[in-house]
């Protein structure tokens, strides 16, 4: 009998805590969406998971489970400050500034789509991205790559006119949500290279920089008054105790997210994990048709497989190339080392000729 590998549990472990929190955050951010919308809470929705992943990082630091880079003025200046881009764009906005518009957006635009719509056009965040890298950090885009992206804006047309009256407005919200997302992905790159953050180190500073602004956007722009007065009527005062579950719950998905995510890195490789983000798009889109009741047509479904598809081609696109850049690097660093060896062989040629020609003279 076979004995299973002493690394492959740990594997499949951390990459099945992944896809269990993702599937779970999104599932619950929908809940709360749609059935607490009047009135709205999306900020305040934002604002609880801030504020549980800073005490989650802070509790799991406490006892050992992870480490993190405490907070300090010189840091939180580096990741509020603008960056000059390589395409002379100043974009002027802080990063912290950034996430809160990807997390605005994106939660916009859950609230107005079926959930299996939003993972399809949740993939054309992944061609801005690779567009944005090449400009920015000159990383090509490959034929394979090209192919992706246009099963990708396929699979985006189909979903779009998978209902009969598509949502305009959360049509809207995802293209903001697709452009806000490439915009923070590009920026981290750029924060994580200057003040050289690791994993939980960005988890917990941008929680904590984006905190009081989502705080202060909800004491602002939402209704506090008419949320304390819904929710104190007879008839919605039950609803109420489900408002808190979906929040707390909310805040402990998006550190697991945080948490999964950094550990699936670890025990597995970039390109495996890119592999399970194109795999987990399925199973989300299964349980929102199943647990939200979407239709399910013929172009939904066919919409969700095509992004599925059109993931699994972009991970073997990147594979391919990140196995070249390697190939290219071990080339170079040979051939380096074969120079050295040669210049280190002539060096030593020359005392054993000197000798030669002592010894006869």
């Amino acid at each position: 009998m076979k004995t299973i590998p002493s690394d492959v549990i740990p594997t499949a472990l951390a990459i099945a805590c992944y896809c269990g929190s993702s599937i779970s955050m999104t599932l619950v951010n929908k809940y709360v969406l749609s059935d607490f919308k009047n009135p709205p809470v999306v900020f305040l929705m934002l604002s609880v998971q801030a504020l549980s992943c800073i005490l989650l990082v802070h509790a799991f630091g406490f006892f050992g489970f992870l480490t993190f880079r405490s907070f300090n003025r010189q840091d939180a200046k580096k990741c509020r400050k603008s960056y000059e881009l390589n395409i002379n764009l100043d974009l002027g906005l802080p990063v912290s500034v950034v996430m809160s518009l990807m997390l605005y957006t994106g939660s916009k635009s859950l609230e107005h789509l079926e959930v299996g719509i939003f993972t399809v056009f949740k993939n054309l965040t992944i061609i801005l991205v690779a567009y944005g890298e090449r400009a920015m950090f000159d990383s090509p885009v490959s034929p394979l790559m090209l192919v992706s992206f246009i099963l990708m804006i396929i699979s985006s047309i189909i979903g779009g006119s998978a209902s009969q009256v598509p949502d305009q407005t959360g049509i809207i919200w995802m293209i903001c949500n697709c452009i806000s997302s490439a915009s923070f992905v590009l920026y981290m790159r750029k924060a994580i290279k200057t003040v050289t953050f690791k994993d939980f180190d960005t988890v917990y500073f941008n929680n904590f920089l984006t905190f009081p602004i989502f705080l202060t956007l909800s004491f602002l722009l939402e209704d506090w008054s008419g949320l304390k007065k819904h929710y104190s009527s007879p008839e919605n005062s039950d609803v109420l105790g489900h408002l808190f579950y979906g929040l707390l719950m909310g805040g402990i998905c998006a550190f697991a997210i945080s948490y999964t995510s950094a550990w699936c890195i670890r025990v597995t490789s970039s390109t495996t994990y890119s592999m399970v983000g194109a795999l987990n798009k399925l199973p989300v889109a299964v349980f929102g048709m199943v647990f939200f009741k979407e239709a399910i047509t013929t172009s939904s479904v066919s919409a969700v497989l095509l992004s599925f598809f059109s993931g699994l081609v972009y991970t073997r696109a990147k594979n391919i190339q990140q196995n070249r850049i390697k190939s290219t690097v071990s080339s170079a660093s040979n051939n380096y080392q074969n120079l050295v060896q040669e210049e280190d062989s002539k060096s030593t040629d020359l005392p054993i000729a000197l000798n030669d020609i002592s010894k006869n003279n």
